[in-house]
Formats: structure tokens, C-alpha cells, sequence
């Protein structure tokens, strides 16, 4: 991409630069690098026309007076590492794309399998330490086994103040279950055209760093249409 300004790069990785404008791209000739326009980006930056700029011109020129006469050498040199270019699709084109490496669907996809295998687990522990161990009782020889109707009946018991007249007491052998809470299932979302994680954070009150951790990637790494997010 020779028609690309070499001093043309995101704010987070210098090493990249997006082939169409991005709001994230600043001017690397100056110091501190300055952020760039729409129309300047579209006219000059991403253009041949980037020969002609002030800027490219004079960091051009304190590149080859530092060379002490040197070999011409290319501008983006002065960054000294690979130059990647991001070329985005035509449909979402000049909407702005996040930075640095593409990530794997795969792992995302396999990262969400064992998250959920490892919910399952847990939500079937809970059910089992919920509940309490039952050890029946054993009825002594001769004596008359006591029916689950007759445990839960009304007791006949004889009144102080009145003798001889029974008085019902009511009896309940029935205890109280707690039934478990069903564990949270995580939130996903498909990523679509021209989604960063910074607009997937806000969208969800979150933050790109707490999606990144989530899905085993970094800020930086470049999420496509039909990725799988988890959102914490």
C-alpha cells in the first residue's frame, strides 16, 4: 500500500494502519503523533497525494539529514518493525474498525463450550449438596409399622382441664425444601459489521477490557462479523 502515508497509524499499535479512515489513526510525523480528520485522512493520508503534505515532507526530510548522507532509506523505517495494513470489507468500509491482530473464532467458540461445561458442573453440585441425606429408621421387631398417613395425622392427646375429653393437636412431619437457585447463564453476542469492542462495552455497560479477558483475546485484537462474544 505505497499510497498510504508511512507516518499514518493507530493510536494503540503503531505497526498498523487501517485502509480507509478510522477515527483511531493519528499523524506519526509530528511528535506527539496528532489526530486526523475525516476530510484530511480521505484527501491526503490515504492517498498519493500524502507526497505533497507539510508534514510528510519535513519528517522526510529530518529522516535523510539524520542518515548522514546514507542511502535513501524509506520513511516508515523510522518505526523499525513490519508495517501491517488492514483492509476492511467494502460494506462497512470508512466506518471505523478496531486494531491490531485478527483473533481466532475458533477460540472463542472452544472458550464458550468449556464455560459452559464448567456452569453445568457447578449448577449440578449445588443440586446434589442441597439436598439432605435420608437414612430410614428401622422398625423394632413385633411393634406395628407407622404409615407416612399416620405420621402426618392430627395427635389425639388428653386435655388438662377438661379429663377425659381428647384435644386435637395438629402434627406435621413434613420439612421445608429449598429449592436451588438456577445458576446464571453468561450473555453472548454475534458480532456484526463495523462493531469494536469499545461500542460492544458501551452497548452492554461494560468495558472492552472485561470482554477481552472474557473471550482470551486482547484489546488490540480484531474482532469479524459472525464472531461469538461472551459478556461478562
Amino acid at each position: 500500500m505505497d499510497r498510504i502515508c508511512p507516518f499514518l497509524a493507530l493510536s494503540d499499535d503503531a505497526r498498523t494502519v487501517v485502509d480507509g479512515f478510522d477515527p483511531a489513526h493519528r499523524c506519526n510525523a509530528l511528535t506527539p503523533p496528532a489526530d486526523l480528520a475525516r476530510q484530511r485522512q480521505v484527501q491526503l493520508c490515504l492517498t498519493e497525494a500524502h507526497a505533497r503534505c507539510e508534514r510528510f515532507a519535513g519528517a522526510r526530510t529530518a529522516l535523510l539529514a539524520a542518515s548522514s548522507g546514507l542511502p535513501r532509506v524509506a520513511p516508515d523505517v523510522a518505526f523499525l518493525r513490519t508495517r501491517q495494513v488492514v483492509e476492511p470489507e467494502p460494506a462497512w468500509r470508512g466506518l471505523g474498525s478496531a486494531t491490531g491482530r485478527r483473533s481466532q473464532p475458533g477460540a472463542g467458540l472452544l472458550f464458550l463450550a468449556v464455560a459452559a461445561l464448567v456452569v453445568a458442573v457447578l449448577a449440578g453440585n449445588f443440586v446434589l449438596g442441597g439436598g439432605s441425606a435420608l437414612t430410614p429408621t428401622p422398625t423394632p421387631i413385633g411393634s406395628t409399622p407407622v404409615s407416612a398417613t399416620q405420621v402426618a395425622s392430627p395427635t389425639t392427646v388428653a386435655s388438662a382441664s377438661q379429663p377425659g375429653s381428647p384435644t386435637v393437636v395438629p402434627t406435621s412431619s413434613a420439612a421445608p425444601t429449598n429449592s436451588p437457585t438456577p445458576a446464571a447463564t453468561p450473555r453472548t453476542y454475534v458480532v456484526q459489521a463495523g462493531d469494536t469492542l469499545n461500542a460492544i462495552a458501551v452497548r452492554f455497560g461494560t468495558t472492552a477490557a472485561a470482554i477481552a479477558i472474557a473471550n482470551g483475546i486482547t484489546v488490540s485484537d480484531t474482532i469479524v462479523p459472525g464472531q461469538v462474544l461472551i459478556i461478562p
